[in-house]
């Protein structure tokens, strides 16, 4: 009874959303291993900001220093940025954040983030050679980055790829007024 009246379903074709913020190169998504881990790099998109968020909220214990909002300013800005996202199997467990700057010719590393089960697994030095390789196609003689004080373990990171400390911002983090340390690898050394 009533089954004229029944709605057919149509099966949705699953739209590849297209990434956004990807003028500053052309990216193809690529695939690297982690500790035997096979992973996959690729653009970020506006449907992966909720794992960037997560991401955040889980390294910095709740906290995330960038918001939904943020990440989406971000994204739709045209030519000077790259969002790339670090994925197992669907989900976002790392990214990176890189902008073009033309006052200083360098390319930034603006925001750089890995799920603490995965931190120590190669995927955060992937992600910044990533960077280094990117910097040099687009023909930026440096790569910088902004990391508070106290986090160690990514100052170590940065130290062991080669960045060096250009100098210590005081109460750059609007949250909580810590310090930032300025570091910088020039590409061309």
């Amino acid at each position: 009874m009533f089954l004229k009246f029944k709605s057919k379903k149509k099966k949705k074709k699953k739209k590849k959303e297209k990434p956004v913020a990807q003028t500053l190169i052309n990216f193809p998504s690529e695939r690297f291993e982690a500790n035997g881990d096979v992973l996959t790099l690729r653009l970020a998109t506006v449907s992966d900001i909720p794992g960037l968020v997560a991401i955040q909220e889980a390294v910095y214990n709740g906290y995330a220093p960038w918001v939904a909002r943020d990440f989406y300013h971000e994204l739709t800005q045209e030519e000077d940025r790259l969002y790339l996202v670090a994925v197992k199997r669907d989900q976002v467990i790392g990214f990176i954040a890189l902008v073009r700057r033309e006052q200083v010719p360098d390319l930034h590393i603006a925001n750089l983030a890995v799920l603490p089960v995965w931190q120590g697994r190669q995927v955060g030095s992937y992600m910044i050679n990533t960077a280094k390789a990117v910097a040099w196609e687009i023909g930026l003689p440096m790569l910088s980055l902004e990391a508070r004080r106290s986090n160690t373990g990514a100052l170590a990171l940065y130290d062991r790829l080669g960045f060096r400390v250009q100098d210590v911002i005081e109460k750059y983090y609007v949250d909580n007024k810590e310090d930032a340390i300025s570091m910088v690898q020039d590409l061309e050394a």
